[in-house]
């Protein structure tokens, strides 16, 4: 890997350790992370298609409460790296190491969760005594120990040898990696059904089921299919608010909205 190249997958590996915190930028999401990765390394092509698989896994991957899940910017950053870099393993084995990269990134994002307690009270000393200045040279160093929790393992794997990778790699049994890629498998299926859970209201169903029997019987591609329910989707919100805009000129209140439209205004 040339230097460029070298210093273009650090930054990312910092800027995702820090967006993983933020839930701002969502760049620590893997359709875009491991996209990144694979653009520095020169393979875009391998990390979209890493990046897409790894992202129906890592769905459902939520904090619940004060439990932390599963890491998701550190696997997204190092797997992918493995894939599209100079060590170029497979998708398989890429996918099978995400699982207990993620571990170690979720014990190091707890363990600097705790680390940086006394950090936020300083936050807050400042914040009561107005002093700004102190509260922003805080709020960036507690950031930046968090983009150097996915920095510092990324770092390391660069300096293994990629040979030496690929034979520790190729010595793992084939019912070690079959069975991760199984329990992956379960992984993305608990995902699916969270967000379904989440997603999927009375005024939905009717449009869910249709997606599936329109692929199941016409073969059309996921992308295609896709990009046809977001044009629906947006001509359907426009003509909505276009029926509302002209309730509202005609002195029309909002009790005309159907469940689905209260339950947006709710939210």
């Amino acid at each position: 890997m040339s230097f460029g190249s070298s210093i273009l997958v650090m930054l990312i590996a910092f800027v995702v350790g820090v967006d993983g915190i933020l839930d701002e930028w969502q760049i620590f999401q893997p359709i875009v992370a491991c996209t990144l990765i694979g653009a520095a390394c020169g393979n875009l092509t391998a990390g979209i298609i890493f990046g897409a698989t790894l992202q129906m896994i890592t769905i459902g991957w939520i904090n619940v409460g004060a439990a932390v899940a599963p890491d998701i910017g550190l696997p997204a950053v190092v797997s992918a790296l493995l894939v599209c870099g100079p060590v170029a393993l497979s998708i398989k084995h890429g996918i099978a190491l995400t699982i207990p990269l993620a571990v170690v990134g979720q014990l190091l994002n707890v363990f600097i969760r705790k680390t940086i307690v006394k950090i936020t009270h300083q936050a807050d000393q400042a914040a009561a005594t107005g002093d700004l200045a102190r509260l922003t040279r805080v709020h960036l160093l507690s950031m930046g120990v968090q983009g150097l929790r996915v920095l510092i393992p990324t770092i390391l794997v660069m300096l293994i040898s990629p040979p030496a990778i690929k034979m520790v790699i190729d010595d793992i049994p084939n019912a070690v990696t079959n069975g991760i890629a199984v329990s992956v498998g379960m992984i993305a299926a608990v995902g699916f059904a969270n967000l379904i859970n989440m997603m999927v209201s009375r005024s939905l169903w009717l449009w869910f089921f249709l997606g599936f029997l329109i692929a199941i019987f016409t073969h059309i591609s996921i992308f295609i299919l896709a990009a046809a329910g977001l044009i629906v989707a947006i001509s359907y919100v426009w003509v909505m608010n276009k029926r509302h805009g002209s309730s509202a000129d005609d002195g029309g209140s909002g009790d005309d909205l159907d469940d689905f439209d209260k339950e947006l205004d709710d939210l």
